[in-house]
């Protein structure tokens, strides 16, 4: 069989990161989607995309069919508030520049450099660098502000992370900064020593207003694996950090497992019916197919490349094929931003590109045992609803008194029974938005399949609230009563950077300029991890301290283990 080109992108050479054209194809011999690359100075090189070529094409369709992007960066409101010239060419001018197609709605801040722990594995890879690099509380609300004044969109969601944002003392101090800045949600990511260590620690964190912990979790009962990934085996510590988080009455864990392929891929069972078994705590997964660093040679990327394609097969493999589609993240773009809207909240989409992963929702049904949640509902007709109702809301529309609306009495909601059929400039937002609630309720209950179960199973209850009373809030509920959030994002290296991807990254560092204290460079996380991270740390490094030596750090985690364990 020939190959067949999916289509062409820029992506980078591994030896000199210098930017060179690539091409997505599917291989003719193997049947995989591959990435193509010459670099006239270094020669080709290929990698790894996906194992299921079928399912990669119906996710690139499913994205322009169900979801949306939306190019903000070139409005002029967007220019203002501090789009960098292009220079040196994408992706070399990230801070960001023009080229750029989606508004972030993930602030990502790295509040420290500093860790207690010495992975092997490690995106800022802090305690190898023997620097320090630590923005001062003023910073991080100078980058904080940044991302709320961006216009028109601006960023809704905080992320804190590092380094290991808990060796700060004034971690509470910052996210309750967030929350007052009208963040919607505020994530802190961490390995969770400090929460493992302290149950009013964790009350701490969560009474200042931590939405959610990003828990650092590779496996389960398996210390070996702990031992190659992380240096020490955390296992005691990941669950005392699950314990603290219930003592707490905290149920915002997301577990966050870095799956490196040899070494922990035969975890993502266990992992799977852990966070099954605690779902009062844990709602949900993001799993992070490990990005590669370094120089090796064909052979041995084949051998490591673990990509969302080998991740799903696992899933499914384990749960008896819960997830009957591993929906692309932009699916819920235009619904995230109707249940935004509803609550009277800045409009935010999750708008990256059908590569950077998937998110979807697998149900433990009352037997604890997994179940599709197709088989609740009418997932893509519910998303494609939303999106019908969310393109009235934004062109003011208002449905007809027919069809769908029959039996619900519009006058129940004064001045808007005497707008209907017609645009309307003079209804006020309250009554429009009440109105309009009614009408997506009226069509989205259809979408239940078996209504008559909504008494008597909690899954059925959790969507019938969503529909009921659609917010973010009821959209949070639903993942707190065993509906499990399963997700994946894998993030790029310098053998599979593709710029079209880039482009539409929803996840932005904010860091300070080094050439201008008064400036926030905004950054995409894979173009900032594989291109800028290094430069600017280096730049931004505080020239009174050093980074703590990794064996220091090692004998204080094995000391706490060993506490812990006793």
């Amino acid at each position: 069989m020939t190959d067949k080109i999916i289509r062409k992108t820029t992506s980078l050479c591994p030896e000199c990161l210098e930017p060179i054209p690539a091409e997505i194809y599917v291989d003719g011999e193997k049947n995989w989607v591959m990435m193509r690359k010459h670099c006239d100075a270094h020669g080709d090189f290929k990698d790894k995309i996906s194992i299921d070529p079928e399912e990669y094409m119906w996710a690139q369709s499913f994205t322009d069919d169900i979801g949306s992007t939306i190019n903000v960066s070139t409005k002029p409101e967007y220019v203002l508030s501090g789009i960098k010239p292009t220079e040196s060419g994408c992706p070399y001018d990230c801070g960001i520049c023009q080229n750029h197609k989606n508004a972030p709605c993930i602030a990502l801040i790295d509040i420290t450099n500093r860790c207690n722990l010495a992975c092997p594995i490690c995106f800022a890879n802090a305690s190898a660098k023997g620097y320090v690099v630590e923005p001062t509380f003023e910073q991080i609300v100078q980058i904080m502000t940044h991302f709320r004044s961006m216009q028109p969109v601006s960023a809704v969601l905080l992320q804190i992370s590092g380094g290991e944002p808990t060796v700060r003392e004034d971690l509470p101090e910052i996210i309750r900064k967030g929350k007052e800045l009208g963040f919607v949600e505020v994530m802190v990511t961490s390995n969770g020593v400090r929460m493992g260590k302290s149950a009013e620690y964790v009350k701490e964190l969560v009474d200042a207003g931590m939405d959610a912990l990003y828990l650092q979790f590779d496996a389960t009962d398996a210390p070996e694996i702990w031992k190659k990934v992380r240096g020490v085996n955390l296992w005691p510590l990941k669950k005392r950090v699950i314990e603290n988080c219930r003592k707490a009455g905290f149920k915002g864990v997301i577990l966050v497992p870095t799956i490196a392929k040899g070494i922990n891929d035969d975890q993502v069972g266990n992992i799977l019916d852990f966070a099954r078994d605690n779902a009062d705590v844990v709602a949900g997964i993001v799993f992070q197919p490990v990005s590669l660093c370094g120089r090796i040679n064909y052979e041995e990327l084949m051998d490591l490349r673990y990509t969302t394609s080998d991740l799903k097969i696992a899933i499914n493999k384990h749960t008896n094929n819960v997830i009957t589609k591993f929906y692309p993240i932009a699916t819920t773009s235009k619904f995230t931003k109707l249940l935004a809207w509803f609550d009277n909240q800045p409009p935010f989409s999750m708008l990256s590109h059908s590569d950077c992963g998937f998110a979807t929702i697998a149900v433990i049904n009352d037997e604890n045992e997994w179940e599709p949640i197709e088989n609740f509902f009418d997932v893509e007709g519910l998303i494609k609803w939303a999106n019908k109702v969310y393109d009235m809301v934004i062109e003011r529309k208002v449905p007809r008194p027919t069809g769908l609306l029959k039996g619900i009495k519009l006058e129940n909601f004064g001045a808007i029974a005497q707008t209907i059929g017609k645009f309307v400039d003079d209804m006020t937002d309250l009554s429009y938005r009440q109105m309009m609630k009614a009408y997506f309720f009226a069509g989205a209950v259809k979408y239940i399949k078996n209504p008559q179960k909504i008494f008597t199973n909690k899954t059925y209850q959790s969507f019938a609230r969503l529909v009921f009373s659609p917010n973010l809030a009821s959209a949070g509920n639903f993942l707190q009563t065993k509906n499990l959030m399963i997700s994946s994002m894998h993030f790029q290296d310098a053998y599979n950077f593709d710029l079209d991807r880039v482009c539409k990254c929803l996840v932005h560092y904010g860091v300070i300029d080094p050439d201008n204290p008064n400036r926030v460079l905004e950054i995409p996380f894979c173009a900032h991890n594989t291109l800028h991270r290094e430069n600017i740390e280096k730049r931004l490094a505080l020239a009174d301290q050093e980074a703590e030596k990794p064996e220091v750090i090692q004998n204080k985690i094995e000391s706490l283990i060993d506490s812990i364990d006793k």
